[in-house]
């Protein structure tokens, strides 16, 4: 919901009044500024969780503040705070060293040195970050979350267009025992090297995205099969708009994902329905597919 009537006039009294504040949620407030925002980083020095989702007028001003005053955060939520630049990350993990939650998704001015700081202050904490569009982000900061957040649960690329197979190597090689979530839709350098990788690495990856992926193929699917009888934990698996995947490749991830709940083939034109039963597939009662985009999605990524 948005909302027009919560002002900085608000945030200064919180700030002021509540002093033992620890979890705030102002998302989508949209008249909100700096001002206000660090009364709150100023007053309320236990805040742990803050979530400014769409506060459009937030800027480096704010992260500045939180690091000075809030060393317990641990989740932070700036998606759409288009304002903030590597420049702000820095100085916030100077001083937050906790992070465990990140979203900067749709934050088109962080790039990889915002992404590095991050990844080596926080490198034991982080569990989540969310990265959805930030066009910026390359191999580099990719790397250097492999290299460091062996911790890492959730990580959304979506839209990082220049992360390549390189990168995606390196994260799966390092949070091989803690990826569960992994949204890269978009990634269009990745191929069959780096996915097959991250499916027989990554032992309890549970949600996968890899749409628009199109050099993907069916052999990235064998590396499910290279696990001797290990059974795959995966849960959602999105691959639409992969033109090079088929019901073959589909067919690998039926015998080693017998946990399966969504899968998205839209738009895969050699994945049809019919094509699916012509082929024999055998879907779980509990798996939903969704061939033409009739099925809500789940909410991994959100």
């Amino acid at each position: 919901m948005v909302s027009t009537v919560v002002t900085d006039v608000g945030m200064v009294a919180l700030g002021k009044g509540l002093s033992c504040l620890q979890s705030l949620d102002v998302s989508f407030c949209r008249k909100l500024t700096d001002k206000g925002l660090s009364a709150i980083a100023e007053g309320c020095c236990n805040l742990r969780r803050f979530h400014l989702e769409g506060c459009r007028f937030v800027t480096d001003g704010l992260l500045h503040a939180l690091s000075k005053n809030c060393p317990n955060l641990e989740e932070l939520g700036l998606q759409g705070c288009t304002n903030i630049t590597d420049s702000g990350l820095t100085v916030l993990v100077d001083g937050c060293h906790n992070i465990r939650f990140l979203n900067i998704n749709k934050c088109s001015n962080i790039g990889n040195i915002g992404v590095c700081r991050v990844s080596k202050a926080c490198s034991s904490s982080l569990r989540t970050l969310k990265l959805l569009d930030c066009y910026k982000v390359g191999d580099e900061g990719i790397c250097s979350l492999g290299q460091t957040c062996k911790n890492l649960e959730t990580l959304v690329i979506g839209g990082c267009r220049d992360i390549s197979d390189e990168s995606i190597k390196s994260l799966a090689n390092t949070c091989s025992q803690s990826l569960r979530n992994l949204r890269m839709d978009w990634c269009l350098n990745v191929t069959d090297s780096s996915l097959s990788c991250v499916l027989s690495q990554c032992r309890i990856l549970a949600a996968l995205d890899i749409g628009c992926c199109e050099e993907v193929t069916d052999a990235a699917f064998r590396g499910l099969l290279r696990r001797n009888g290990f059974e795959s934990e995966l849960k959602v698996l999105k691959v639409s708009n992969c033109p090079k995947i088929s019901v073959s490749g589909i067919g690998m991830v039926l015998e080693c994902s017998k946990s399966l709940e969504y899968l998205d083939v839209r738009s895969c034109p050699h994945i049809t329905k019919a094509s699916c039963d012509q082929a024999g597939l055998q879907f779980s009662e509990f798996c939903k597919v969704n061939f033409t985009g009739n099925l809500s999605e789940p909410d991994e990524f959100l």
